[in-house]
């Protein structure tokens, strides 16, 4: 008797819970397209729950809650929609739902900025930091960004090794100085918009993060939208002009999906004198999902970027000859010939594993890198510096002089540096021509050759409503070469480098 009332009770509990048991359908589309919407996401609000719509928009989800819910769906590029749903144990359909695009997000997607935090090359603090400032959708940072580049405008003074950039997951930060090197996907403004943004220590769940913020990129072709894309544009700033094609696939039946995109930049003298450009990128990626849980992503990026460079000016300099001026330059044979360029090209490999549930998230990530970051500028051993803007050829350096101040020498000096601001580069020939081919000038390379090998993995696990876990760690290993590699000896036949220190006379 007792076990056929313990059978009885378990019936009527089954019974209980099957009824209490709301089945949800629907599918989602684009208005005035009818389009299917694949993987928007259907959440409950409140709770840790999250539903995806499959290929053909379509959902169907399963709660044990009952009474007064609130549905939340949402997709990229379009604006969220609620509904609110009372749970009682009878099937809802909710037929078709029509969600519109977000015309703000599609503008702001569609312009291409053109600030000198997209175009700088240099290893100042301030270059990286404007990427971290336009990778959020805060309106005052993105002015920040935009409006005081050229002013090195910093979030409360800090650098851009305090905020981390991780791509996929994997740290970006350079070894070298903590600071993420933007150059290496320059130009590829399509592939890499897809960025999330947690501010100061704010939870992430890929790293702990720094004090500036954190930056995810994601390059999983899924999640960018299906179609071809093409762009062009013009600037007066670091490049003259911009080629763009990107082609995103989608999301095929079969689970596969990839994206290609390649720009082109480039200008044969940008806003500041003498300063060329000349910039190559190309992205590729596949990811195939075994099913709705399970994804693999591998990811190539290529990106060359070679420029000339200019030189920061004093305030004297600046009132002689103006902002747009640039002493590294001077005309050879008819051409421009910058003697301080940069040249980088650091190929990144990257191959990802994704693990969705409804209760916890597993990604694992490798990432493999090499290529040099190199700059060229003049050597001279026993001659005279070649910099025009040198201190003792300029007006100042008379008129401060220990002796007092020589007014004649000064003007002097002036109509020198006025009749020849440029650097001379037959001067310096002749001055290789007539030291018995011995090179008294050279142009060479300050080479970095860098091998990068990178992991990560995070794993994210739901408890409850109030209760998240996260478990995580990464590991870095960089082998470095760095030299000097000459270049041109400048019509010399070779060259001899010593450093010696006589030794004292006792």
């Amino acid at each position: 008797m007792r076990l056929a009332t313990a059978l009885a009770l378990l019936c009527c509990s089954n019974l209980l819970y099957a009824q209490q048991s709301t089945r949800i359908t629907g599918q989602l589309m684009e208005k005035g397209l009818d389009a299917s919407i694949s993987n928007a996401i259907i959440a409950i609000e409140n709770t840790s729950q999250e539903f995806v719509t499959d290929n053909e928009g379509k959902f169907e989800i399963t709660l044990t809650e009952t009474g007064g819910q609130m549905l939340r769906i949402s997709a990229l590029d379009f604006i969220s929609k609620r509904f609110s749903v009372y749970l009682e144990g009878n099937p809802i359909d909710l037929g078709i739902i029509y969600l519109e695009r977000d015309i703000a997000h599609e503008q702001t997607d569609n312009l291409i900025s053109l600030t000198d935090g997209d175009l700088s090359d240099d290893f100042e603090s301030v270059s990286s930091s404007m990427g971290l400032l336009q990778s959020t959708r805060d309106i005052f940072l993105n002015r920040a960004a935009f409006d005081f580049g050229q002013a090195f405008f910093k979030i409360r003074g800090y650098d851009s090794r305090n905020g981390q950039v991780l791509m996929n997951g994997i740290p970006m930060n350079k070894f070298f100085d903590g600071r993420p090197q933007w150059n290496n996907w320059g130009g590829l403004n399509d592939v890499v918009r897809n960025q999330e943004f947690t501010n100061s220590l704010t939870l992430n769940p890929y790293t702990f993060g720094g004090i500036l913020g954190n930056t995810n990129i994601n390059t999983r072709p899924s999640g960018f939208r299906p179609g071809l894309r093409l762009s062009s544009s013009f600037s007066n700033r670091t490049y003259r002009g911009r080629l763009m094609a990107t082609y995103n696939s989608g999301e095929k039946p079969s689970g596969m999906a990839y994206s290609v995109s390649a720009s082109r930049r480039w200008a044969k003298e940008g806003y500041v004198e003498g300063t060329l450009y000349d910039a190559y990128s190309f992205f590729g990626a596949v990811e195939y999902q075994f099913n709705p849980q399970n994804s693999i992503t591998f990811t190539l990026i290529l990106a060359r970027n070679r420029r000339g460079r200019s030189s920061a000016l004093t305030e004297e300099v600046f009132d002689l000859m103006g902002g747009q001026y640039n002493p590294y330059w001077g005309e050879q044979d008819g051409k421009i010939r910058n003697s301080r360029e940069r040249e980088i090209f650091e190929p990144l490999f990257l191959f990802n594993y994704a693990l969705n549930k409804k209760k916890f998230n597993w990604n694992v990530g490798v990432a493999y890198q090499t290529g040099i970051n190199s700059r060229s500028r003049l050597g001279y051993y026993n001659a005279p510096n070649p910099d025009p803007t040198y201190y003792r050829y300029l007006p100042s350096y008379h008129i401060n002089s220990s002796i007092g101040a020589d007014f004649i020498n000064a003007n002097l000096a002036k109509e020198a540096f006025l009749e020849n601001p440029q650097l001379d580069w037959k001067q310096l020939y002749e001055a290789n021509t007539n030291n018995n081919d011995k090179a008294a000038y050279l142009l060479y390379d300050d080479v970095a050759q860098n091998t990068t090998i990178s992991g990560a993995t995070n794993f994210n696990y739901t408890l409850n409503d109030f209760i998240k876990l996260g478990f995580g760690g990464n590991y870095k290993t960089t082998a470095s070469e760095n030299y000097a590699m000459i270049l041109d000896l400048l019509a010399a036949s070779y060259h001899e480098d010593m450093d010696w220190t006589p030794f004292p006379i006792l």
